[in-house]
Protein backbone atom coordinates (compact mmCIF):
# COMPACT_ATOMS: atom_id res chain seq x y z
CA UNK A 1 0.00 0.00 0.00
CA UNK A 2 0.99 3.61 -0.94
CA UNK A 3 2.40 6.15 1.85
CA UNK A 4 -0.82 8.38 2.40
CA UNK A 5 1.56 11.15 3.13
CA UNK A 6 2.78 13.82 -0.22
CA UNK A 7 6.11 12.80 -2.04
CA UNK A 8 7.76 16.48 -1.00
CA UNK A 9 7.53 15.08 2.65
CA UNK A 10 9.52 11.80 1.49
CA UNK A 11 11.55 13.17 -0.99
CA UNK A 12 12.86 16.77 0.85
CA UNK A 13 13.45 15.34 4.25
CA UNK A 14 16.35 12.83 2.39
CA UNK A 15 17.10 15.49 0.28
CA UNK A 16 17.95 17.88 2.86
CA UNK A 17 19.24 15.27 5.56
CA UNK A 18 22.28 14.40 2.51
CA UNK A 19 22.87 18.67 1.87
CA UNK A 20 23.10 18.71 5.65
CA UNK A 21 25.54 16.27 6.06
CA UNK A 22 28.07 16.87 2.91
CA UNK A 23 28.12 20.78 5.46
CA UNK A 24 29.38 18.61 7.72
CA UNK A 25 32.11 16.27 5.48
CA UNK A 26 33.20 19.61 4.40
CA UNK A 27 33.88 21.44 7.83
CA UNK A 28 35.34 18.20 8.81
CA UNK A 29 37.75 17.90 5.89
CA UNK A 30 38.91 21.51 6.50
CA UNK A 31 38.74 22.52 9.95
CA UNK A 32 39.47 19.22 11.87
CA UNK A 33 42.58 17.19 12.43
CA UNK A 34 43.34 13.77 14.07
CA UNK A 35 45.84 13.19 16.74
CA UNK A 36 47.72 10.39 15.48
CA UNK A 37 49.58 10.12 18.87
CA UNK A 38 46.27 9.22 20.86
CA UNK A 39 46.25 5.91 19.08
CA UNK A 40 49.05 4.86 21.78
CA UNK A 41 46.88 5.19 24.60
CA UNK A 42 43.85 4.89 22.81
CA UNK A 43 43.56 1.22 25.02
CA UNK A 44 42.86 3.60 28.00
CA UNK A 45 39.64 5.08 26.67
CA UNK A 46 38.27 2.21 23.91
CA UNK A 47 36.48 0.07 26.93
CA UNK A 48 35.06 3.48 27.63
CA UNK A 49 33.94 4.90 24.80
CA UNK A 50 32.88 1.09 23.53
CA UNK A 51 30.15 1.19 26.56
CA UNK A 52 28.85 4.69 25.91
CA UNK A 53 28.62 3.91 22.51
CA UNK A 54 26.42 1.03 22.91
CA UNK A 55 24.52 2.70 25.24
CA UNK A 56 23.80 5.37 23.18
CA UNK A 57 22.91 3.48 19.88
CA UNK A 58 21.35 0.45 22.15
CA UNK A 59 19.99 1.95 25.08
CA UNK A 60 18.56 5.64 24.03
CA UNK A 61 18.61 4.35 19.82
CA UNK A 62 15.59 1.61 20.32
CA UNK A 63 13.92 3.10 23.39
CA UNK A 64 11.20 4.36 21.53
CA UNK A 65 10.91 0.96 19.23
CA UNK A 66 7.86 -0.53 20.71
CA UNK A 67 5.50 2.47 19.60
CA UNK A 68 2.70 1.27 17.57
CA UNK A 69 3.02 2.08 14.18
CA UNK A 70 6.43 4.37 14.84
CA UNK A 71 8.42 1.91 15.66
CA UNK A 72 10.66 1.95 12.46
CA UNK A 73 11.04 5.92 12.55
CA UNK A 74 11.77 6.42 16.28
CA UNK A 75 14.81 4.20 16.03
CA UNK A 76 15.65 5.28 12.58
CA UNK A 77 15.43 9.11 13.95
CA UNK A 78 16.96 8.32 17.21
CA UNK A 79 20.00 7.10 15.24
CA UNK A 80 20.43 9.86 12.87
CA UNK A 81 20.01 12.42 15.43
CA UNK A 82 22.79 10.31 17.82
CA UNK A 83 24.90 10.49 14.68
CA UNK A 84 24.34 13.98 13.81
CA UNK A 85 24.95 15.52 17.33
CA UNK A 86 27.77 13.49 17.90
CA UNK A 87 29.49 15.21 14.46
CA UNK A 88 27.95 18.83 15.91
CA UNK A 89 28.97 18.23 19.82
CA UNK A 90 32.82 17.63 18.40
CA UNK A 91 32.96 20.72 15.96
CA UNK A 92 31.77 22.77 18.98
CA UNK A 93 33.39 20.86 21.92
CA UNK A 94 36.68 22.00 20.01
CA UNK A 95 35.99 25.11 18.97
CA UNK A 96 34.66 26.46 22.63
CA UNK A 97 37.71 24.85 23.77
CA UNK A 98 40.53 26.54 21.78
CA UNK A 99 38.05 30.07 21.51
CA UNK A 100 38.38 30.03 18.41
CA UNK A 101 37.50 28.84 14.77
CA UNK A 102 40.61 27.18 13.95
CA UNK A 103 41.32 23.30 13.59
CA UNK A 104 39.63 21.10 15.87
CA UNK A 105 41.88 18.20 16.84
CA UNK A 106 39.64 15.30 17.36
CA UNK A 107 40.44 12.80 20.27
CA UNK A 108 39.08 9.50 21.06
CA UNK A 109 38.30 11.04 24.37
CA UNK A 110 36.45 14.11 22.75
CA UNK A 111 34.54 11.84 20.48
CA UNK A 112 33.42 10.23 23.81
CA UNK A 113 32.56 13.34 24.88
CA UNK A 114 30.10 14.25 22.11
CA UNK A 115 28.33 11.11 22.75
CA UNK A 116 27.22 11.98 25.70
CA UNK A 117 26.17 15.68 24.80
CA UNK A 118 24.11 14.07 21.82
CA UNK A 119 22.79 11.90 24.55
CA UNK A 120 21.05 14.51 26.00
CA UNK A 121 19.12 15.17 22.88
CA UNK A 122 17.62 11.55 22.62
CA UNK A 123 16.57 11.73 25.97
CA UNK A 124 14.30 14.67 25.42
CA UNK A 125 13.26 13.82 21.96
CA UNK A 126 11.18 11.10 23.55
CA UNK A 127 8.72 14.17 24.71
CA UNK A 128 8.29 14.74 21.24
CA UNK A 129 8.87 11.50 19.31
CA UNK A 130 5.84 10.61 16.89
CA UNK A 131 4.98 14.40 16.75
CA UNK A 132 7.44 16.24 14.98
CA UNK A 133 8.98 15.52 11.57
CA UNK A 134 12.88 14.97 10.96
CA UNK A 135 13.04 18.90 10.35
CA UNK A 136 12.21 19.72 13.46
CA UNK A 137 14.72 16.76 14.77
CA UNK A 138 17.27 18.54 13.53
CA UNK A 139 16.69 21.95 14.48
CA UNK A 140 16.36 19.86 18.15
CA UNK A 141 19.61 18.76 17.33
CA UNK A 142 21.61 21.57 16.47
CA UNK A 143 19.61 23.65 19.75
CA UNK A 144 20.69 21.28 22.48
CA UNK A 145 23.44 20.12 21.64
CA UNK A 146 24.74 24.12 21.20
CA UNK A 147 22.85 24.61 24.74
CA UNK A 148 24.58 21.66 26.60
CA UNK A 149 28.00 21.69 24.94
CA UNK A 150 28.23 25.76 25.64
CA UNK A 151 26.56 25.13 29.25
CA UNK A 152 29.25 22.18 29.80
CA UNK A 153 32.53 23.90 28.53
CA UNK A 154 31.17 27.80 31.31
CA UNK A 155 31.04 25.19 34.34
CA UNK A 156 33.76 22.77 33.36
CA UNK A 157 35.62 26.40 33.38
CA UNK A 158 34.18 28.03 36.21
CA UNK A 159 31.86 26.33 38.33
CA UNK A 160 34.28 23.05 39.25
CA UNK A 161 36.78 25.70 40.23
CA UNK A 162 34.25 27.62 42.37
CA UNK A 163 33.20 23.82 44.03
CA UNK A 164 36.47 22.51 44.34
CA UNK A 165 38.91 25.26 45.29
CA UNK A 166 36.34 27.62 47.27
CA UNK A 167 33.94 25.27 48.62
CA UNK A 168 35.28 22.07 48.53
CA UNK A 169 32.90 19.86 47.14
CA UNK A 170 34.50 17.19 44.44
CA UNK A 171 32.65 16.04 41.70
CA UNK A 172 33.97 13.20 39.59
CA UNK A 173 31.83 13.09 36.71
CA UNK A 174 30.46 16.10 36.26
CA UNK A 175 27.29 15.66 38.07
CA UNK A 176 26.38 19.21 38.85
CA UNK A 177 26.59 20.61 35.30
CA UNK A 178 25.51 17.70 33.37
CA UNK A 179 22.06 17.72 35.38
CA UNK A 180 21.83 19.73 38.67
CA UNK A 181 22.04 22.79 37.09
CA UNK A 182 20.65 22.32 33.65
CA UNK A 183 17.58 20.97 35.53
CA UNK A 184 17.38 24.27 37.86
CA UNK A 185 17.80 26.60 34.39
CA UNK A 186 14.96 24.24 33.15
CA UNK A 187 12.73 25.04 35.94
CA UNK A 188 13.49 28.61 36.14
CA UNK A 189 12.94 29.14 32.01
CA UNK A 190 9.65 27.65 33.36
CA UNK A 191 8.83 29.88 35.22
CA UNK A 192 9.70 32.55 33.17
CA UNK A 193 7.27 31.40 30.04
CA UNK A 194 4.51 31.51 32.48
CA UNK A 195 5.22 34.89 33.93
CA UNK A 196 5.37 36.23 30.50
CA UNK A 197 2.02 34.99 29.37
CA UNK A 198 0.71 35.74 32.84
CA UNK A 199 -0.21 39.19 31.45
CA UNK A 200 -2.72 37.71 28.70
CA UNK A 201 -4.29 34.70 30.62
CA UNK A 202 -4.56 35.55 34.46
CA UNK A 203 -5.62 31.56 35.13
CA UNK A 204 -1.89 31.09 35.00
CA UNK A 205 -1.35 32.79 38.04
CA UNK A 206 -2.18 29.48 39.66
CA UNK A 207 0.40 27.43 37.20
CA UNK A 208 3.20 30.15 38.47
CA UNK A 209 2.27 29.82 42.09
CA UNK A 210 2.17 25.87 41.74
CA UNK A 211 5.23 26.45 40.04
CA UNK A 212 7.16 28.19 41.81
CA UNK A 213 6.27 26.42 44.80
CA UNK A 214 7.99 23.45 43.11
CA UNK A 215 11.21 24.76 41.99
CA UNK A 216 11.74 25.94 45.32
CA UNK A 217 10.52 22.64 47.17
CA UNK A 218 12.56 20.35 45.00
CA UNK A 219 15.81 22.83 45.65
CA UNK A 220 15.28 22.96 49.35
CA UNK A 221 14.84 19.15 49.43
CA UNK A 222 17.83 18.58 47.33
CA UNK A 223 20.07 21.64 49.60
CA UNK A 224 18.93 19.43 53.43
CA UNK A 225 18.96 15.98 51.96
CA UNK A 226 22.46 16.29 50.19
CA UNK A 227 23.60 18.07 53.55
CA UNK A 228 22.63 15.03 55.56
CA UNK A 229 23.51 12.63 53.13
CA UNK A 230 27.37 13.84 53.04
CA UNK A 231 27.73 14.56 56.69
CA UNK A 232 26.27 10.87 57.16
CA UNK A 233 29.03 9.47 55.00
CA UNK A 234 31.86 12.03 56.27
CA UNK A 235 31.48 10.07 59.29
CA UNK A 236 34.75 7.80 60.16
CA UNK A 237 33.25 4.59 61.10
CA UNK A 238 32.91 3.95 57.83
CA UNK A 239 36.46 3.84 57.14
CA UNK A 240 36.29 6.03 53.72
CA UNK A 241 39.34 5.26 51.60
CA UNK A 242 42.72 6.97 52.40
CA UNK A 243 43.54 9.83 49.90
CA UNK A 244 46.40 7.73 48.10
CA UNK A 245 43.72 4.78 47.65
CA UNK A 246 41.53 7.14 45.30
CA UNK A 247 40.75 5.59 42.37
CA UNK A 248 42.12 2.65 43.10
CA UNK A 249 40.68 -0.55 41.18
CA UNK A 250 43.16 -2.80 43.21
CA UNK A 251 41.20 -2.27 46.71
CA UNK A 252 38.48 -4.63 45.40
CA UNK A 253 39.66 -6.66 42.16
CA UNK A 254 42.70 -9.05 41.48
CA UNK A 255 44.97 -7.81 38.39
CA UNK A 256 47.26 -10.89 37.11
CA UNK A 257 49.00 -8.33 35.12
CA UNK A 258 50.13 -6.43 38.25
CA UNK A 259 51.53 -9.18 39.78
CA UNK A 260 55.20 -9.57 40.95
CA UNK A 261 57.38 -11.28 38.25
CA UNK A 262 54.32 -11.01 35.95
Amino acid sequence: MGSKYPRSVRGCLPLWTLMLEAVFILIFFFFTNYDSSSQKIMGTHQAVFRDVTIMAALGLGFLNSSLWRYGWSSVAFNLFMLALGVQWAVLLDGWLDQLSFGKVVIELSSIQQATMSAMSVLISAGAVMGKTNLVQMVLMVLMEVTAFGTLRMINKQYLNVCFNRVLGIHDTCGVHYTFGLPGLLGGITYLAIFFAAWSKNAMLGFLVLIGTGTVTLSVAMGLVSGLLTGLLLNLKIWRAPHVAKYFDDQAFWEFPHLAVGF
